[in-house]
């Protein structure tokens, strides 16, 4: 490590050891088990004019052991390379609390699927899966409720089962404004423009919540009678 206009660099040699690089960083997790490590360089190549360049490195945790390519942009003007991204990339899946799993477990698979996308940089369809995600929960809440009511909360708008259905104020009023966001996924026009996938992934998440405490609160009230 040395000093380059006040900045820690490594010096790395690339294309087969003819030529040095200075970089400011090096990864410091690896992408694929995503655990803090010192990944071990193996080599690198420049891969444009530009003098961008690709460098291999490999994970030294015994249960990972992956190799992974972390890209690096040059900077002609401060005369380094700096980290630009980490491939591939492998997210870690969302854990979706047991009680609410158990109501809806479609709701989890969905939600981790877009929790991926976003992870992959697929925002743009990440918006659509999380509001997807977000209807599956809430019928197959109120289906659990209300088991006689099966075909028809299946068939009516989120917006009218919600009205309909769900009793819990707190459910109500966070997953109705959840699904104000996730159409806006959906959407050409966006209604809410001050907000964006993070309010709507917080609304999703307080509503999960509500939902773990009104089914965790009967359980208790059922066994305590």
């Amino acid at each position: 490590m040395f000093l380059l206009n006040g900045v820690d660099m490594e010096r790395l040699l690339i294309n087969g050891g003819k030529e040095q690089i200075s970089v400011n960083v090096l990864p410091d997790i690896c992408p694929i088990c995503s655990v803090g490590v010192s990944p071990n360089f193996v080599t690198g190549f420049s891969f444009n004019d530009n003098g961008d360049v690709d460098l291999l490195f490999t994970c030294p945790k015994a249960n990972c052991r992956k190799m992974f390519i972390a890209s690096y942009r040059r900077d002609v003007m401060k005369g380094y390379h700096f980290l630009k991204s980490l491939l591939p990339r492998t997210p870690q899946a969302v854990d979706v609390v047991q009680e609410v799993a158990e109501i809806s477990p479609q709701f989890a698979e969905i939600y981790n699927q877009a929790f991926q996308a976003e992870a992959y940089g697929l925002g743009e369809v990440a918006g659509v899966g999380f509001r997807k995600s977000l209807e599956y929960l809430i019928k197959d809440y109120c289906i659990a409720k209300n088991p006689d009511k099966e075909e028809d909360i299946k068939k009516r708008p989120i917006a009218q089962v919600i009205e309909a259905f769900v009793s819990n104020e707190n459910v109500k009023q966070c997953s109705k404004r959840a699904i104000w966001l996730g159409n806006d996924e959906t959407h050409y026009v966006r209604k809410w423009e001050g907000k964006d996938i993070k309010d709507l992934k917080l609304l999703i998440q307080i509503t999960v919540n509500w939902i773990q405490q009104e089914v965790i609160t009967r359980k208790l009230l059922e066994d305590m009678q």
